[in-house]
């Protein structure tokens, strides 16, 4: 079964590696990290220096709640349209 490791231990170990320039290896065996696993962390960071910050979002990830938020709004607007409708019929 896979590891998981949430996003401030990797954002520690990508520091040690990036910006304390500790080795890669020497960092993966310390710490019992499959190099593969590191190398993609490191790929990532590489991409997007934010992308293990906690509050971090993908561009996909911000695209799918705004889809929700905007359904949301969308049926709660219909519910108003209608209540409107139904007041504005009683007077």
């Amino acid at each position: 079964m896979p590891r998981t490791y949430d996003r401030n231990f990797k954002s520690m170990i990508i520091n040690l590696v990036v910006n304390e320039k500790q080795s890669t290896l020497g960092t993966a065996k310390q710490f019992d990290i499959p190099i593969k696993t590191l190398e993609k962390w490191i790929t990532a960071y590489n991409k997007d220096h934010n992308v293990f910050n906690e509050d971090y979002l993908s561009k996909e990830q911000q695209i799918i709640e705004l889809k929700k938020k905007n359904s949301k709004l969308e049926k709660e607007n219909e519910i108003l349209k209608k209540t409107i409708t139904l007041l504005a019929k009683k007077e």
